[in-house]
């Protein structure tokens, strides 16, 4: 039986037990990012709908086949409650899920469907806003970027730097003194 020191134990027990929450939290924000990068190509689908004169409920059923994938089953869910006889601006609550990114986009639909709100331009607007979000979130992402790298560039180049370029050198200053 191989004897394990209490730090290493509770270290070991420590990384088991995180393992599972950090996994689940790194997918979490991997569904959230797709989200966020999927409205601005739902909007699009959304007003080329809108603009060749269809309305709501039309709108919904014809974007539901070419809808990014994190939107799917949302809207057929949409498409299902609908058909059951729950009013539109009420069925889009299936859309609540998926979080912040889509509650404009939810808004202006249901002010579509309960007030007869022109629905061309308020997807423009969520289209601006929904692009200006994607636009700052790369941003953020470029800038974490030198930061990250950091660890890799200290750890790897510049040893591989200091053993190619520097021990030479020492080397031979060292055998130039000897002589």
């Amino acid at each position: 039986m191989i004897g394990v020191g209490p730090v290493a134990g509770i270290t070991i027990a420590g990384g088991a037990t995180l393992a599972p929450v950090l996994r689940s939290r790194a997918r979490l924000r991997r569904q959230r990012a797709a989200i966020a990068d999927a409205v601005t190509e739902l909007v699009d689908l959304l007003r080329l709908a809108v603009a060749a004169g269809l309305s709501v409920h039309q709108v919904l059923d014809l974007v539901l086949d070419r809808a990014p994938d994190p939107f799917v089953e949302p809207l057929r869910e949409v498409q299902r409650r609908v058909r059951l006889g729950v009013r539109l601006g009420d069925a889009l609550d299936a859309l609540e899920p998926l979080g912040e990114p889509v509650r404009p986009l939810v808004a202006a639909l249901r002010s579509a469907a309960f007030d007869g709100v022109p629905l061309a331009p308020a997807l423009e607007r969520v289209a601006f806003d929904a692009r200006l979000q994607r636009r700052r979130t790369a941003e953020t992402a470029a800038r974490r970027l030198p930061v990250q790298l950091l660890l890799p560039l200290v750890l790897c180049v510049l040893p591989a730097f200091g053993l190619l370029a520097i021990i030479p050198l020492v080397i031979v200053s060292v055998q130039s003194l000897g002589r």
